[in-house]
């Protein structure tokens, strides 16, 4: 189990310019050992704050 909050971690993910999706940010998660990273990333709010924060980081 990770100590760090699931939901900091995404949006580090989703601002560090090197994850470009929902599918690259779950993968990253699950990799560094996250729980229940499916159901945390599922809710429409937490899918639609993150894919802002993505499209920040394009350009």
């Amino acid at each position: 189990m990770n100590q760090r909050n699931i939901f900091e971690r995404a949006f580090e993910l989703a601002r560090d310019g090197q994850h470009q999706s929902m599918d690259d940010i779950r993968r990253k998660l699950k990799a560094e050992k996250f729980d229940a990273v499916d159901g945390h990333m599922a809710g429409p709010t937490i899918a639609r704050q993150l894919k802002a924060a993505i499209k920040g980081t394009a350009g």
